[in-house]
C-alpha cells in the first residue's frame, strides 16, 4: 500500500511539474515573459521575507515589551514587494497569466526565500572561520 502511495504522490509530482512548464513555455511563447527569472526570485524572496519576519516581529511584540508596529512595518512593505510583483506580471502579460504567475512564483520560491538565506549565512560564516590563518607555531610559548 505504501508504494502505492508513494507512485501516485510521484505521479502527482511530476504532474504539477509540468503544468509549471508548460505554464511556463505557454507564456513566454505568447507574451515574450518569463515568470521564473532572478528579478522574480528576489522580488518574491523580498516579498516572502518580509512578510515572515513581520509577521514574527508582531506575534512576539508582546513577550519582548515592545510596540507592534515595526512587524506591521515589515508587513506592509511585503505586501507591497508583493504588490509590486504582481503589478509588473499583470504588466507584461494579461490579468489571468499575471496573477497566476506571480502566484505560483510566491508559492514555489518561498521555501528558498525562507530557508535559504539563513542556510546561506551559516554557510558564509563557516568559509569565513574555514579560511581564517592562525598565528604560525612559533608564536606559542613552550
Amino acid at each position: 500500500m505504501s508504494i502505492l502511495n508513494l507512485a501516485i504522490n510521484l505521479a502527482i509530482l511530476c504532474g504539477v511539474a509540468r503544468g509549471i512548464q508548460l505554464f511556463s513555455r505557454h507564456c513566454r511563447h505568447r507574451f515574450g515573459r518569463s515568470f521564473f527569472t532572478a528579478r522574480g526570485f528576489w522580488l518574491s524572496a523580498i516579498a516572502i521575507n518580509f512578510l515572515w519576519w513581520g509577521y514574527y516581529f508582531w506575534t512576539t511584540a508582546q513577550l519582548r515589551h515592545a510596540p507592534p508596529s515595526g512587524g506591521l512595518l515589515l508587513m506592509a512593505m511585503g505586501i507591497g514587494a508583493a504588490a509590486w510583483l504582481i503589478y509588473e506580471n499583470v504588466r507584461d502579460t494579461d490579468l489571468l497569466h499575471g496573477i497566476g504567475g506571480s502566484s505560483l512564483q510566491l508559492v514555489l520560491f518561498s521555501p528558498v526565500a525562507v530557508y535559504g538565506f539563513p542556510l546561506l549565512l551559516i554557510a558564509m560564516l563557516f568559509l569565513l572561520f574555514a579560511s581564517y590563518k592562525g598565528a604560525p607555531a612559533w608564536f606559542v610559548d613552550p
